[in-house]
């Protein structure tokens, strides 16, 4: 486990390695190819008692550069990664972020999660808004992460972030194929503003609009 340049989190933890849902922009799949390691999905069972071994209660990112619900991701690993976070001796804010919210609750009755597991949906396009109805669904703490951001999300009385519990902002970084504009901001910086939910806007938002004050907020019940 490692300590990490993510602004919303302390570190990344990886009991899963890989992904398989090829989305163009990845950041962790060009990082695999780089130094020549396969991307395909990978449990490493070695891992999953490496939060144990942080005695401070820090924010840990599950599962950075896999997803942890996605469909190809047995349910055995997964369980053992939630097991893990069960019986973990320090309270750790778990952070799990997945494309595939509908998933969360597969096989499980009613649950009602820990306080300090976290389940956020991913979310770039307007077309994958319906993960925020997904994402209702999951009885816990709830947030959507807007990154990267590739366009404009329109809200309404179909669509609202009501619900959520918090939301990360974040732009597409290594590649100029998509310009971010600023009404893409402004259009979730006014939902979250009318629903009262805290906003994390990513430093590299202020790369883009360097006149832009960043809002860094945090849920109260996340680990500082």
């Amino acid at each position: 486990m490692n300590r990490t340049k993510i602004e919303w989190t302390d570190y990344s933890w990886n009991p899963i390695t890989g992904c398989l849902h090829g989305c163009w922009y990845c950041y962790a799949k060009k990082m695999f190819m780089r130094f020549h390691r396969s991307f395909e999905p990978t449990f490493h069972p070695e891992r999953l008692k490496e939060p144990y071994e942080i005695k401070k209660p820090s924010k840990i990112f599950v599962c950075s550069v896999a997803d942890l619900f996605a469909s190809w991701t047995p349910r055995e690993w997964t369980g053992q990664v939630l097991d893990s976070m069960l019986w973990c001796p320090v309270d750790h804010t778990f952070q799990m972020l997945t494309k595939n919210p509908e998933r969360i609750n597969l096989g499980v009755i009613k649950p009602k999660y820990p306080d300090n597991w976290w389940f956020g949906a991913t979310i770039s396009t307007q077309e994958e808004c319906w993960r925020v109805d997904a994402l209702r669904q999951v009885d816990g703490k709830r947030f959507v992460s807007f990154e990267p951001l590739l366009g404009d999300i329109e809200f309404d009385d179909t669509l609202t972030l009501e619900g959520i519990d918090w939301v990360i902002i974040g732009k597409l970084t290594g590649s100029r194929k998509v310009k971010l504009k600023f009404s893409w901001l402004a259009s979730i910086m006014d939902e979250t503003a009318r629903v009262g939910i805290p906003l994390f806007m990513k430093n590299n938002l202020g790369q883009a609009f360097p006149k832009l004050r960043l809002l860094q907020e945090f849920p109260r019940e996340v680990s500082r």
